[in-house]
């Protein structure tokens, strides 16, 4: 199985690859390439901004990669008005490259 580049955006740095399958025929595979680098780069740079300023109301906190939500559940918790496991998620110091606040959520 081989992939081909379909897609490329370089302003994200998204790659979209497409593969076909060899089992069922007309299957295709895709495959997208996120690279988070230059995002985790900007939330670094905007906590930094918040140094010296109070908090207020309407703070963005985080920047969080679309699959990553989706991967974490983070899209159900946002839906579902879930502020346990957001607070949760968010203050876990394994997500801490993703905020763009300092505080606690």
């Amino acid at each position: 199985m081989s992939w081909v580049l379909f897609d490329t955006d370089p302003d994200t740095g998204r790659k979209i690859w497409m593969s076909l399958d060899e089992g069922p025929p007309g299957k295709t595979l895709w495959r997208v390439e996120m690279p988070i680098d230059s995002l985790i780069e900007a939330n670094a740079e905007a906590e930094k901004a918040t140094h010296g300023k109070r908090f207020g109301d309407w703070n963005r906190i985080a920047s969080v990669p679309t699959n990553i939500l989706e991967q974490t559940g983070l899209d159900t918790a946002v839906q579902m008005q879930d502020d346990r496991f957001l607070s949760k998620w968010m203050n876990d110091s394994d997500n801490a490259k993703f905020r763009t606040s300092r505080g606690r959520v």
